[in-house]
């Protein structure tokens, strides 16, 4: 990761570090970043992995619930087109 990204990544976490800090930050992202490229290296094959009990899969069933108090979560924000506005990453 360089210098520019690892600023970046800073300033979207919102997160202000000391010298000391942004280099310890910065060496163990890198090296997070290293195992991940480890890991997308090894040949995985074509092959499902085997689960010698089966588990079945359970999904929750999706239901709407509606937000009851918007005028609350409007108060305080930015609108446009009846949608709220973010804050700009």
């Amino acid at each position: 990761m360089d210098e520019q990204e690892f600023d970046r990544l800073l300033k979207v976490a919102r997160l202000k570090l000391s010298e000391s800090e942004k280099k310890t930050i910065k060496r163990d992202i890198d090296e997070v970043i290293r195992y991940f490229d480890k890991i997308a290296g090894v040949a995985a094959g074509d092959d499902p992995s085997y689960q010698p009990i089966r588990v079945p899969t359970r999904f929750r069933e999706d239901r709407v619930i509606p937000f009851k108090d918007v005028e609350l979560l409007k108060k305080g924000s930015k609108l446009r087109e009846g949608y709220i506005i973010g804050p700009k990453l």
